[in-house]
């Protein structure tokens, strides 16, 4: 069995300062990363600033015997994105690997969703990760090698009731690392992505699981981010070849995710009405043969090749 390793490698977490982000910032640093912990210490609700909680991994890390810096800019801002980057650089002459796992949460009914905390989740999540995204890729570009992992989530991909901001800007990371990983293949950058379950203060924020909740909160604590954190190590590391993936990971269990097409049905001479919908929807519905496109022009090949 190959050593997954990350000796002589960068990698910067972002959110890196609680819960799963540091976590996944130990974990790679056990493993011989160097690791700019990027955390602004803000609360839930993506408010404040607080140095605290990305100085308090560094010195963990440190303590263990290990390399590491704090960044504790804002990375929902263009500049904070950079300057993570170029801390990296700075500090350490590369950057090899980046973990996108920043953001924020709110809870609420659609119709109760306020339009500022919407733009909020947006900017906290997926913003953060493009801002440090753009400016690394150039840098791993460079260097023709790197890996992307951004962290998605399955209240997203498949849905859960009051987490309309949050659904959205995890399920937008998929776009992110679809095309990161398209446009980085031909120079050594894999992107993918991880659903993670664990139990965080933002879980609990989810939840609303605390003392008065004992069996959510008992159920949570089976939640371990000791469960996740080697599969995120894994996508980080080079010994990850495979990119465009995307894995669930909770309780011991990893799975990969399949985004596909059923196979559909195509109206002769491609004319169709709403009626023919109706009519065909058995066989447009059919999960038979699930088609799993790479990207849209495989999906394209596919419809036209039914017309011939």
């Amino acid at each position: 069995m190959s050593i997954v390793s990350f000796t002589d490698r960068v990698v910067l977490v972002t959110g890196g300062g609680r819960g799963l982000g540091a976590a996944y910032s130990l974990e790679v640093a056990r493993r011989g990363a160097a690791v700019v912990v990027a955390d602004n210490g803000g609360d839930l609700d993506g408010n404040g600033h607080d140095p605290a909680p990305a100085n308090d991994v560094v010195r963990a890390i440190l303590a263990e015997g290990g390399r590491a810096v704090a960044c504790t800019e804002d990375l929902s801002t263009e500049k904070g994105g950079q300057m993570a980057v170029d801390l990296a650089e700075r500090e350490y002459g590369r950057l090899d690997a980046i973990i996108a796992n920043a953001g924020n949460v709110f809870n609420a009914p659609v119709d109760d969703w306020p339009s500022d905390r919407f733009s909020s989740l947006l900017r906290h999540h997926l913003l953060a990760a493009f801002n440090v995204v753009r400016p690394g890729f150039t840098v791993m570009k460079r260097a023709r090698y790197g890996r992307v992992v951004l962290v998605s989530s399955s209240a997203g991909i498949f849905g859960q009731h009051g987490m309309l901001g949050y659904a959205t800007a995890k399920t937008g990371m998929l776009g992110l690392m679809n095309i990161v990983s398209l446009e980085g293949a031909d120079c050594g950058i894999a992107a993918n992505a991880i659903m993670p379950m664990a139990r965080t203060r933002m879980a609990d924020g989810v939840t609303g699981a605390g003392a008065d909740d004992p069996d959510g909160s008992g159920f949570l604590d089976t939640l371990r981010q000791d469960q996740v954190a080697p599969v995120v190590a894994y996508l980080a590391s080079e010994a990850c070849t495979t990119t465009q993936t995307v894995l669930s990971a909770f309780l011991g269990h990893v799975a990969a995710l399949q985004i596909g097409l059923t196979r559909g049905w195509t109206a002769p001479g491609g004319h169709l009405t709403a009626e023919d919908v109706a009519a065909h929807l058995p066989e447009i519905l059919s999960t038979d043969d699930i088609l799993v496109p790479r990207t849209l022009y495989d999906e394209m090949a596919h419809v036209m090749a039914q017309e011939h």
